[in-house]
């Protein structure tokens, strides 16, 4: 009768082969000589990543921290690592894992997609909804309604706005813009990138030829710019038309810091240097 599948009983590495009771056997590991009478069923696991040797009670590997115990997916039966078959359920391992793994793996992607489809779709509802309220900008009776309503949208309707505040022929839709985009820059802590896009739409739109969208845009600077709209709302001080002046003012001073006082300090004197002249 042979022994097999046994451990030496000093170190307790596994022993390669199988033996006769009483064969004197030499340990490979640890050099020890006994009797194979003396060597019980195999007590211990070797690591897979270290080789270091562990009592198979251990889960994982007292030298590198590497799992010992396998899994078995189908009945969740803990096996030492190394285990071809189920010791309960006798399914082979890996062929088992490895269909697990692909299973989750075409779920996962099946989700993936079902998540771009509901992105997709939103995306397409969304875009709808605010090419609606631009259109609706086109009437000055709806521009409340209508900028309350993108103002929710925040960053996402900022390049629509740009787009609608330079380009549209309509200038209740231009001016409509520029309202909201002041609204979006006062409401929401909109990204840097996203800032400096709008201020910088917003000076170029200080050169309409509408006072309405001159008057709104120097609003809108007022709220969301910072110095760099100074010197472009200064030159506004010049505008022929009083309210956009005022308007030009109110947003010098809402941003504030030297400079600015330095540009109203010197409108005051201007206005003062006519009203004498005029005199």
């Amino acid at each position: 009768m042979k022994l097999e599948d046994l451990a030496c009983p000093h170190c307790h590495a596994p022993l390669k082969g199988s033996f006769q009771p009483g064969q004197q056997i030499e340990c490979d590991n640890c050099g020890s000589v006994f009797l194979a009478s003396e060597v019980e069923a195999r007590q211990a696991v070797a690591c897979p990543a270290c080789r270091t040797i562990n009592a198979i009670t251990e889960r994982y590997c007292t030298q590198c921290g590497e799992s010992l115990k396998i899994d078995c997916v189908m009945c969740y039966t803990e096996n030492p690592v190394g285990t071809v078959f189920c010791a309960n359920c006798g399914a082979h391992l890996a062929n088992a894992r490895a269909r697990r793994q692909k299973m989750m793996e075409e779920r996962r992607e099946f989700q993936r997609q079902r998540t771009e489809q509901f992105k997709a779709k939103a995306a397409r509802q969304q875009a709808e909804k605010l090419q609606q309220l631009l259109d609706a900008l086109d009437e000055p009776e709806n521009h409340d309604f209508a900028i309350y309503q993108i103002n929710q949208l925040g960053e996402q309707a900022i390049a629509a706005l740009i787009e609608t505040m330079l380009h549209d022929d309509d200038v209740d839709a231009r001016y409509g813009s520029a309202r909201a985009l002041g609204q979006i820059c006062y409401q929401h802590d909109i990204k840097r990138f996203n800032k400096a896009r709008v201020t910088k739409a917003l000076v170029r739109a200080l050169a309409d030829d509408q006072p309405p969208v001159r008057y709104w845009a120097a609003n809108a600077l007022g709220k969301c710019a910072g110095q760099s709209a100074l010197e472009p709302l200064a030159g506004l001080l010049k505008d022929k038309h009083q309210g956009v002046r005022q308007q030009a003012q109110r947003a010098i001073e809402r941003i504030g810091g030297p400079r600015a006082a330095e540009i109203l300090a010197q409108e005051e004197k201007r206005g003062l240097f006519n009203w004498i002249k005029g005199n």
